[in-house]
Protein backbone atom coordinates (compact mmCIF):
# COMPACT_ATOMS: atom_id res chain seq x y z
CA UNK A 1 0.00 0.00 0.00
CA UNK A 2 2.68 2.60 -0.79
CA UNK A 3 0.14 4.67 -2.85
CA UNK A 4 -1.75 5.39 0.13
CA UNK A 5 1.45 6.46 2.67
CA UNK A 6 2.02 8.93 -0.77
CA UNK A 7 -1.47 10.05 -0.73
CA UNK A 8 -1.55 10.64 2.77
CA UNK A 9 1.51 12.72 2.82
CA UNK A 10 0.20 14.95 0.35
CA UNK A 11 -2.84 15.38 2.14
CA UNK A 12 -1.34 16.83 5.01
CA UNK A 13 0.39 19.27 3.28
CA UNK A 14 -3.11 19.87 0.91
CA UNK A 15 -4.77 20.35 4.54
CA UNK A 16 -2.30 22.84 6.07
CA UNK A 17 -1.87 24.76 2.90
CA UNK A 18 -5.48 25.39 2.57
CA UNK A 19 -6.23 25.86 6.24
CA UNK A 20 -5.84 29.91 6.24
CA UNK A 21 -8.64 31.26 8.65
CA UNK A 22 -7.97 34.91 8.27
CA UNK A 23 -9.29 34.72 4.77
CA UNK A 24 -13.00 34.55 5.61
CA UNK A 25 -12.19 38.25 6.95
CA UNK A 26 -9.80 39.77 4.88
CA UNK A 27 -11.44 42.21 3.27
CA UNK A 28 -12.67 43.43 6.66
CA UNK A 29 -9.34 43.55 8.00
CA UNK A 30 -7.56 45.39 4.94
CA UNK A 31 -10.44 48.04 5.45
CA UNK A 32 -10.25 48.13 9.30
CA UNK A 33 -7.98 49.97 11.85
CA UNK A 34 -5.54 47.64 10.99
CA UNK A 35 -4.89 48.89 7.35
CA UNK A 36 -7.14 51.20 6.41
CA UNK A 37 -7.82 51.22 3.14
CA UNK A 38 -10.68 51.97 1.24
CA UNK A 39 -12.81 49.26 -0.08
CA UNK A 40 -12.33 51.51 -3.40
CA UNK A 41 -8.81 51.05 -2.94
CA UNK A 42 -9.34 47.06 -2.35
CA UNK A 43 -11.48 46.46 -4.66
CA UNK A 44 -9.53 48.33 -7.87
CA UNK A 45 -6.09 48.67 -7.04
CA UNK A 46 -5.16 45.77 -5.24
CA UNK A 47 -7.08 42.31 -5.34
CA UNK A 48 -7.17 42.47 -9.43
CA UNK A 49 -3.38 41.99 -8.93
CA UNK A 50 -3.37 38.43 -7.82
CA UNK A 51 -5.55 37.84 -10.92
CA UNK A 52 -3.48 39.34 -13.33
CA UNK A 53 -0.53 37.41 -11.67
CA UNK A 54 -2.19 34.01 -11.23
CA UNK A 55 -2.76 34.33 -15.15
CA UNK A 56 1.01 35.22 -15.97
CA UNK A 57 2.65 32.57 -13.96
CA UNK A 58 0.38 29.58 -14.12
CA UNK A 59 1.76 29.08 -17.99
CA UNK A 60 5.44 29.21 -16.75
CA UNK A 61 4.66 26.94 -13.53
CA UNK A 62 2.69 24.09 -15.51
CA UNK A 63 5.74 23.76 -18.24
CA UNK A 64 8.43 23.53 -15.48
CA UNK A 65 6.44 22.00 -12.90
CA UNK A 66 6.65 18.78 -14.92
CA UNK A 67 10.33 19.22 -16.19
CA UNK A 68 11.26 19.75 -12.34
CA UNK A 69 9.01 16.83 -11.10
CA UNK A 70 6.49 18.87 -8.68
CA UNK A 71 8.18 18.20 -5.53
CA UNK A 72 10.13 21.49 -6.38
CA UNK A 73 6.98 23.21 -6.74
CA UNK A 74 5.06 22.12 -4.05
CA UNK A 75 7.92 23.95 -1.71
CA UNK A 76 7.93 27.10 -3.89
CA UNK A 77 4.00 26.24 -3.60
CA UNK A 78 4.06 26.60 0.46
CA UNK A 79 7.44 29.29 0.38
CA UNK A 80 4.93 31.56 -1.78
CA UNK A 81 2.41 31.61 0.89
CA UNK A 82 4.82 32.09 3.18
CA UNK A 83 5.53 35.05 1.56
CA UNK A 84 1.78 36.65 1.29
CA UNK A 85 0.77 36.17 5.02
CA UNK A 86 3.84 38.09 5.96
CA UNK A 87 3.69 40.79 3.85
CA UNK A 88 0.03 41.04 5.29
CA UNK A 89 0.99 41.13 8.67
CA UNK A 90 3.27 43.55 8.12
CA UNK A 91 2.70 45.93 4.87
CA UNK A 92 1.02 48.82 5.16
CA UNK A 93 0.77 50.64 1.38
CA UNK A 94 -1.22 49.66 -1.68
CA UNK A 95 2.19 48.84 -3.28
CA UNK A 96 3.38 46.45 -0.52
CA UNK A 97 -0.37 44.79 -0.86
CA UNK A 98 0.43 44.62 -4.67
CA UNK A 99 3.80 43.04 -4.30
CA UNK A 100 2.22 40.26 -1.99
CA UNK A 101 -1.38 39.95 -4.33
CA UNK A 102 1.78 38.95 -6.76
CA UNK A 103 3.10 36.20 -4.53
CA UNK A 104 -0.45 35.24 -4.01
CA UNK A 105 -0.70 34.84 -7.49
CA UNK A 106 1.78 32.35 -7.69
CA UNK A 107 0.73 30.59 -4.50
CA UNK A 108 -2.41 29.98 -6.41
CA UNK A 109 -0.53 29.25 -9.58
CA UNK A 110 1.80 26.68 -7.73
CA UNK A 111 -1.22 24.29 -6.55
CA UNK A 112 -0.76 22.86 -9.92
CA UNK A 113 1.75 20.39 -8.98
CA UNK A 114 -0.15 19.59 -5.76
CA UNK A 115 -3.00 18.18 -8.00
CA UNK A 116 -0.47 16.21 -10.57
CA UNK A 117 2.29 15.47 -7.95
CA UNK A 118 0.12 12.05 -7.69
CA UNK A 119 -0.33 11.22 -11.17
CA UNK A 120 3.63 10.27 -11.52
CA UNK A 121 3.96 9.04 -8.96
CA UNK A 122 1.47 6.29 -8.08
CA UNK A 123 0.03 3.64 -10.48
CA UNK A 124 -2.67 4.70 -13.02
CA UNK A 125 -5.29 2.75 -11.49
CA UNK A 126 -5.52 4.37 -8.47
CA UNK A 127 -5.88 7.99 -10.37
CA UNK A 128 -9.37 8.26 -9.03
CA UNK A 129 -8.79 7.37 -5.19
CA UNK A 130 -6.03 9.86 -4.39
CA UNK A 131 -7.57 12.49 -6.37
CA UNK A 132 -10.30 12.06 -4.16
CA UNK A 133 -7.90 12.15 -1.31
CA UNK A 134 -6.11 15.10 -2.20
CA UNK A 135 -9.43 17.07 -3.26
CA UNK A 136 -11.11 15.95 0.05
CA UNK A 137 -7.99 17.08 2.01
CA UNK A 138 -7.96 20.98 0.76
CA UNK A 139 -12.13 21.18 1.80
CA UNK A 140 -11.24 19.39 5.35
CA UNK A 141 -8.68 21.86 5.66
CA UNK A 142 -10.83 24.80 4.15
CA UNK A 143 -13.68 23.93 6.46
CA UNK A 144 -11.72 24.06 9.38
CA UNK A 145 -10.17 27.42 8.76
CA UNK A 146 -13.35 28.88 8.48
CA UNK A 147 -14.82 27.18 11.62
CA UNK A 148 -11.43 28.20 13.12
CA UNK A 149 -11.90 32.00 12.05
CA UNK A 150 -15.41 32.38 13.19
CA UNK A 151 -15.15 30.35 16.62
CA UNK A 152 -12.24 33.00 17.67
CA UNK A 153 -14.01 35.92 15.79
CA UNK A 154 -17.33 35.35 18.07
CA UNK A 155 -15.67 34.52 20.90
CA UNK A 156 -13.31 37.53 20.60
CA UNK A 157 -10.19 35.09 21.24
CA UNK A 158 -8.53 36.78 18.81
CA UNK A 159 -9.29 39.80 16.09
CA UNK A 160 -9.08 39.55 12.41
CA UNK A 161 -4.81 40.63 12.67
CA UNK A 162 -4.01 37.72 14.93
CA UNK A 163 -6.04 35.16 12.77
CA UNK A 164 -3.25 35.89 10.20
CA UNK A 165 -0.52 34.33 12.28
CA UNK A 166 -2.30 31.31 12.32
CA UNK A 167 -2.34 31.10 8.82
CA UNK A 168 1.33 32.02 8.40
CA UNK A 169 2.18 28.99 11.11
CA UNK A 170 -0.28 26.73 9.00
CA UNK A 171 1.67 27.50 5.57
CA UNK A 172 5.04 27.20 7.32
CA UNK A 173 4.18 23.78 8.59
CA UNK A 174 3.10 22.92 4.95
CA UNK A 175 6.05 23.59 3.80
CA UNK A 176 8.43 22.46 5.86
CA UNK A 177 6.34 18.92 5.65
CA UNK A 178 7.02 19.40 1.65
CA UNK A 179 10.26 18.79 2.25
CA UNK A 180 9.74 14.98 2.98
CA UNK A 181 7.60 14.67 -0.09
CA UNK A 182 9.25 11.09 -2.02
CA UNK A 183 10.96 12.95 -4.91
CA UNK A 184 9.53 11.93 -8.12
CA UNK A 185 12.14 10.17 -10.65
CA UNK A 186 10.26 9.81 -13.57
CA UNK A 187 7.18 12.38 -14.81
CA UNK A 188 4.99 12.14 -17.69
CA UNK A 189 6.38 14.49 -20.28
CA UNK A 190 10.27 15.27 -19.60
CA UNK A 191 11.35 12.66 -17.57
CA UNK A 192 9.77 9.06 -18.94
CA UNK A 193 11.05 6.16 -20.75
CA UNK A 194 10.91 6.21 -24.71
CA UNK A 195 9.34 4.34 -26.30
CA UNK A 196 12.23 2.71 -28.17
CA UNK A 197 14.20 2.13 -25.43
CA UNK A 198 11.78 0.85 -23.63
CA UNK A 199 10.91 -1.93 -26.02
CA UNK A 200 14.77 -2.16 -26.53
CA UNK A 201 14.68 -2.98 -22.43
CA UNK A 202 11.63 -5.42 -22.96
CA UNK A 203 12.52 -7.42 -25.39
CA UNK A 204 16.35 -7.98 -23.06
CA UNK A 205 14.55 -8.87 -20.12
CA UNK A 206 11.39 -10.79 -22.07
CA UNK A 207 14.69 -13.40 -23.53
CA UNK A 208 15.68 -13.25 -19.81
CA UNK A 209 12.20 -14.28 -18.61
CA UNK A 210 12.22 -17.29 -21.31
CA UNK A 211 15.12 -18.68 -20.84
CA UNK A 212 15.92 -18.58 -16.56
CA UNK A 213 15.59 -21.66 -15.08
CA UNK A 214 14.55 -20.72 -11.88
CA UNK A 215 10.91 -19.49 -11.55
CA UNK A 216 11.49 -17.97 -8.23
CA UNK A 217 14.34 -15.64 -9.91
CA UNK A 218 11.84 -13.62 -12.58
CA UNK A 219 11.45 -10.11 -12.23
CA UNK A 220 7.72 -9.02 -11.61
CA UNK A 221 6.71 -6.28 -13.73
CA UNK A 222 7.76 -3.59 -11.57
CA UNK A 223 10.88 -4.56 -11.13
CA UNK A 224 11.20 -4.54 -15.15
CA UNK A 225 9.65 -1.45 -15.41
CA UNK A 226 11.77 0.23 -12.80
CA UNK A 227 14.70 -1.29 -14.43
CA UNK A 228 13.68 0.03 -17.95
CA UNK A 229 13.56 3.29 -16.30
CA UNK A 230 17.09 3.36 -14.55
CA UNK A 231 18.60 2.05 -17.87
CA UNK A 232 16.98 5.02 -19.86
CA UNK A 233 18.05 7.72 -16.91
CA UNK A 234 21.86 6.30 -17.18
CA UNK A 235 21.65 6.49 -20.98
CA UNK A 236 22.04 10.15 -20.21
CA UNK A 237 19.30 11.40 -22.94
CA UNK A 238 19.86 14.85 -24.44
CA UNK A 239 17.94 17.56 -22.73
CA UNK A 240 17.35 18.93 -25.94
CA UNK A 241 15.53 15.34 -27.21
CA UNK A 242 13.58 14.93 -24.16
CA UNK A 243 12.74 19.08 -25.02
CA UNK A 244 11.36 18.22 -28.22
CA UNK A 245 9.55 14.74 -26.93
CA UNK A 246 8.03 16.06 -24.39
CA UNK A 247 6.53 19.13 -26.28
CA UNK A 248 5.30 16.35 -29.06
CA UNK A 249 3.67 14.28 -27.01
CA UNK A 250 1.96 17.76 -24.68
CA UNK A 251 0.82 18.82 -28.23
CA UNK A 252 -0.23 15.18 -28.57
CA UNK A 253 -2.17 14.63 -25.64
CA UNK A 254 -3.93 18.38 -26.87
CA UNK A 255 -5.14 17.74 -30.03
CA UNK A 256 -6.66 14.20 -29.14
CA UNK A 257 -8.41 15.73 -26.19
CA UNK A 258 -10.05 19.06 -27.25
CA UNK A 259 -10.95 17.63 -30.83
CA UNK A 260 -13.28 15.47 -29.21
CA UNK A 261 -16.52 17.31 -28.91
CA UNK A 262 -17.17 15.45 -25.55
CA UNK A 263 -14.59 16.50 -24.08
CA UNK A 264 -14.93 20.02 -25.49
CA UNK A 265 -17.96 21.07 -24.31
CA UNK A 266 -17.46 20.13 -20.90
CA UNK A 267 -14.08 22.06 -20.65
CA UNK A 268 -15.82 25.11 -22.35
CA UNK A 269 -18.34 25.36 -19.28
CA UNK A 270 -15.44 24.25 -16.89
CA UNK A 271 -13.54 27.14 -18.00
CA UNK A 272 -15.95 29.83 -17.87
CA UNK A 273 -17.68 28.61 -15.56
CA UNK A 274 -14.37 28.68 -12.94
CA UNK A 275 -13.39 32.06 -14.50
CA UNK A 276 -17.14 33.96 -12.91
CA UNK A 277 -16.34 31.81 -9.88
CA UNK A 278 -12.90 32.79 -9.32
CA UNK A 279 -14.21 36.45 -9.58
CA UNK A 280 -17.23 35.77 -7.51
CA UNK A 281 -14.84 34.40 -4.81
CA UNK A 282 -12.72 36.97 -4.86
CA UNK A 283 -14.79 39.94 -4.53
CA UNK A 284 -18.05 38.80 -2.09
CA UNK A 285 -16.58 39.82 0.75
CA UNK A 286 -16.96 43.52 -0.87
CA UNK A 287 -20.65 42.89 -1.30
CA UNK A 288 -20.71 41.49 1.81
CA UNK A 289 -20.16 44.49 3.59
CA UNK A 290 -22.98 46.90 1.68
CA UNK A 291 -25.16 44.62 3.37
CA UNK A 292 -23.70 44.97 7.08
CA UNK A 293 -23.62 47.78 9.89
CA UNK A 294 -20.12 49.21 11.46
CA UNK A 295 -20.32 46.85 14.36
CA UNK A 296 -22.56 44.14 14.00
CA UNK A 297 -21.42 40.20 13.90
CA UNK A 298 -20.16 38.50 10.91
CA UNK A 299 -20.42 35.34 10.03
CA UNK A 300 -18.08 34.84 7.08
CA UNK A 301 -15.90 31.78 8.93
CA UNK A 302 -19.24 30.12 9.72
CA UNK A 303 -20.54 30.45 5.84
CA UNK A 304 -17.37 29.19 4.57
CA UNK A 305 -17.35 26.38 7.08
CA UNK A 306 -20.90 25.94 6.15
CA UNK A 307 -19.93 25.71 2.12
CA UNK A 308 -16.90 23.51 2.42
CA UNK A 309 -18.76 21.08 4.31
CA UNK A 310 -21.98 21.05 1.92
CA UNK A 311 -19.67 21.37 -0.73
CA UNK A 312 -17.86 17.81 0.05
CA UNK A 313 -21.10 16.64 0.94
CA UNK A 314 -22.60 16.84 -2.41
CA UNK A 315 -19.69 15.97 -4.57
CA UNK A 316 -18.99 13.21 -2.68
CA UNK A 317 -22.34 12.16 -3.40
CA UNK A 318 -22.65 13.15 -7.28
CA UNK A 319 -19.76 10.91 -7.57
CA UNK A 320 -21.96 8.06 -6.77
CA UNK A 321 -25.14 8.51 -8.84
CA UNK A 322 -24.84 6.88 -12.68
CA UNK A 323 -26.50 9.36 -14.93
CA UNK A 324 -26.64 9.78 -18.53
CA UNK A 325 -24.91 12.66 -18.30
CA UNK A 326 -24.27 12.39 -21.95
CA UNK A 327 -28.07 12.96 -22.17
CA UNK A 328 -28.50 15.01 -18.86
CA UNK A 329 -25.41 17.30 -19.14
CA UNK A 330 -26.25 19.98 -21.49
CA UNK A 331 -30.30 20.25 -19.53
CA UNK A 332 -28.17 19.93 -15.88
CA UNK A 333 -25.52 23.00 -17.36
CA UNK A 334 -27.96 25.42 -18.32
CA UNK A 335 -30.20 25.19 -15.56
CA UNK A 336 -27.55 25.39 -13.27
CA UNK A 337 -26.20 28.17 -15.00
CA UNK A 338 -29.29 29.62 -14.96
CA UNK A 339 -29.71 29.46 -11.22
CA UNK A 340 -25.95 30.56 -10.61
CA UNK A 341 -27.17 34.04 -13.15
CA UNK A 342 -30.48 34.23 -11.10
CA UNK A 343 -28.51 33.88 -7.40
CA UNK A 344 -26.00 36.50 -8.04
CA UNK A 345 -28.10 39.12 -10.40
CA UNK A 346 -30.58 38.75 -6.91
CA UNK A 347 -27.25 39.09 -4.41
CA UNK A 348 -26.78 42.81 -6.91
CA UNK A 349 -29.74 43.69 -5.58
CA UNK A 350 -30.46 42.25 -1.77
CA UNK A 351 -29.54 44.29 1.19
CA UNK A 352 -30.64 41.09 3.48
CA UNK A 353 -26.76 39.58 4.76
CA UNK A 354 -28.62 36.37 4.95
CA UNK A 355 -30.18 35.91 1.98
CA UNK A 356 -26.06 37.02 0.30
CA UNK A 357 -24.65 34.64 2.57
CA UNK A 358 -26.83 31.63 1.39
CA UNK A 359 -26.86 32.83 -2.11
CA UNK A 360 -22.94 32.27 -1.79
CA UNK A 361 -22.97 28.94 -0.44
CA UNK A 362 -25.98 27.65 -3.04
CA UNK A 363 -23.82 29.25 -5.85
CA UNK A 364 -20.21 27.56 -4.53
CA UNK A 365 -22.13 24.36 -4.12
CA UNK A 366 -23.54 24.57 -7.24
CA UNK A 367 -20.10 25.17 -8.98
CA UNK A 368 -18.43 22.34 -7.18
CA UNK A 369 -20.62 19.88 -7.68
CA UNK A 370 -21.03 20.21 -11.91
CA UNK A 371 -17.26 20.82 -11.53
CA UNK A 372 -16.85 17.35 -10.56
CA UNK A 373 -18.96 16.38 -12.89
CA UNK A 374 -17.16 18.24 -15.92
CA UNK A 375 -13.61 16.62 -14.57
CA UNK A 376 -14.84 12.87 -14.47
CA UNK A 377 -16.88 13.28 -18.11
CA UNK A 378 -13.89 14.07 -19.23
CA UNK A 379 -11.71 12.17 -17.80
CA UNK A 380 -13.46 9.34 -19.18
CA UNK A 381 -12.59 10.97 -22.90
CA UNK A 382 -9.40 11.21 -22.38
CA UNK A 383 -5.79 9.68 -22.00
CA UNK A 384 -4.83 8.92 -18.35
CA UNK A 385 -1.72 10.87 -19.00
CA UNK A 386 -3.85 13.87 -20.16
CA UNK A 387 -5.32 14.72 -16.65
CA UNK A 388 -2.64 17.27 -15.94
CA UNK A 389 -2.48 18.65 -19.27
CA UNK A 390 -6.77 19.21 -19.59
CA UNK A 391 -6.92 20.18 -15.72
CA UNK A 392 -4.06 23.21 -16.40
CA UNK A 393 -5.31 24.28 -19.93
CA UNK A 394 -8.72 24.98 -18.32
CA UNK A 395 -7.34 26.53 -15.61
CA UNK A 396 -5.46 28.94 -17.89
CA UNK A 397 -8.71 29.72 -20.01
CA UNK A 398 -10.61 30.88 -16.78
CA UNK A 399 -7.50 33.12 -15.69
CA UNK A 400 -7.12 34.41 -19.19
CA UNK A 401 -11.38 34.78 -19.44
CA UNK A 402 -11.70 36.06 -15.56
CA UNK A 403 -8.55 38.76 -16.78
CA UNK A 404 -10.02 39.78 -19.07
CA UNK A 405 -13.50 40.27 -16.98
CA UNK A 406 -11.07 41.91 -13.97
CA UNK A 407 -9.98 44.29 -16.72
CA UNK A 408 -12.99 45.76 -18.12
CA UNK A 409 -15.61 45.54 -15.09
CA UNK A 410 -12.99 46.75 -12.18
CA UNK A 411 -10.36 48.40 -13.66
CA UNK A 412 -11.58 50.07 -17.30
CA UNK A 413 -15.57 50.72 -16.55
CA UNK A 414 -14.83 51.42 -12.20
CA UNK A 415 -18.34 49.88 -11.86
CA UNK A 416 -19.06 49.70 -8.01
CA UNK A 417 -19.55 46.05 -6.04
CA UNK A 418 -23.06 45.92 -7.09
CA UNK A 419 -23.20 46.77 -10.47
CA UNK A 420 -19.90 44.50 -11.07
CA UNK A 421 -22.36 41.41 -9.18
CA UNK A 422 -25.07 42.29 -11.94
CA UNK A 423 -22.72 41.91 -14.77
CA UNK A 424 -21.57 38.59 -13.17
CA UNK A 425 -24.81 37.37 -13.18
CA UNK A 426 -25.56 38.27 -16.78
CA UNK A 427 -22.33 36.69 -17.56
CA UNK A 428 -23.92 33.40 -15.93
CA UNK A 429 -27.57 33.90 -17.71
CA UNK A 430 -25.24 34.62 -21.02
CA UNK A 431 -23.68 31.11 -20.45
CA UNK A 432 -27.14 28.98 -19.72
CA UNK A 433 -28.58 30.30 -22.87
CA UNK A 434 -25.54 28.91 -24.95
CA UNK A 435 -25.78 25.55 -23.27
CA UNK A 436 -29.82 25.59 -23.16
CA UNK A 437 -29.26 25.60 -27.21
CA UNK A 438 -26.69 22.82 -27.07
CA UNK A 439 -28.87 20.51 -25.45
CA UNK A 440 -31.83 21.32 -27.39
CA UNK A 441 -29.88 20.47 -30.12
CA UNK A 442 -28.14 17.22 -28.56
CA UNK A 443 -31.92 16.05 -27.33
CA UNK A 444 -33.57 16.34 -31.32
CA UNK A 445 -30.33 14.36 -32.38
CA UNK A 446 -31.18 11.90 -29.47
CA UNK A 447 -34.57 11.94 -30.75
CA UNK A 448 -33.58 11.69 -34.95
CA UNK A 449 -31.21 8.89 -34.17
CA UNK A 450 -34.03 6.43 -32.76
CA UNK A 451 -32.20 6.44 -29.22
CA UNK A 452 -33.69 5.31 -26.21
CA UNK A 453 -33.72 8.92 -23.62
CA UNK A 454 -32.18 6.66 -20.99
CA UNK A 455 -31.63 8.77 -17.49
CA UNK A 456 -30.22 6.34 -15.73
CA UNK A 457 -27.02 4.22 -16.82
CA UNK A 458 -27.00 0.55 -16.31
CA UNK A 459 -29.20 -2.44 -17.17
CA UNK A 460 -32.41 -0.89 -15.45
CA UNK A 461 -33.45 2.05 -16.75
CA UNK A 462 -36.92 3.50 -14.71
CA UNK A 463 -37.00 6.22 -17.01
CA UNK A 464 -37.12 6.11 -20.59
CA UNK A 465 -39.14 7.13 -23.59
CA UNK A 466 -38.92 4.07 -25.92
CA UNK A 467 -40.99 0.73 -24.61
CA UNK A 468 -39.02 -0.97 -27.61
CA UNK A 469 -35.83 -0.43 -25.91
CA UNK A 470 -34.47 -1.35 -22.32
CA UNK A 471 -30.91 -1.64 -23.00
CA UNK A 472 -29.21 1.85 -23.00
CA UNK A 473 -28.06 2.63 -26.71
CA UNK A 474 -24.11 2.64 -27.56
CA UNK A 475 -24.72 6.18 -28.73
CA UNK A 476 -26.01 7.59 -25.44
CA UNK A 477 -22.28 5.70 -23.44
CA UNK A 478 -20.23 7.61 -26.39
CA UNK A 479 -21.50 10.98 -25.94
CA UNK A 480 -23.08 13.17 -28.57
Amino acid sequence: MHWIKISCILCMFGCFKDFRPSESFVTDYLTGPWKNFTADEVNQQIYPVSTYSYLATLILVFLITDFVRYKPIIVLCGASGIVTFLMIILGQTVIVFQILEFFYGLFMSTEVAYYTYIYAKVDKKHYQEVTGHTKAAALFGRSMSGLVAQLTASFNLLNYHQLNFITLSANTFATIWALFLPPVKQSIYFHRASVSDVEQEKGTLDYQLQHSSDPRGSPSRSDRDESRRRRYAASGAPLLRKIKDAYALLWKHFVQAYTNYRVAKWSIWWALATCGYLQVISYIQLLWQTAVEPGDMIYNGAVDFVYAIVGATTVFCVGRIQLNWSLLGDVTLSVFSLLEGGILVGCSYSYNIWLLYAGYIIFGVIYHTMVTVASFEVAKSISEDSYGLVFGINTFVALLAQSLLTFVVVNTLLLNIREQFFIYGSYFLVLAVVYIAMGTINAVQHYRSGASFHVWVGNKCPIASDAHSIEPSKSEHNGS
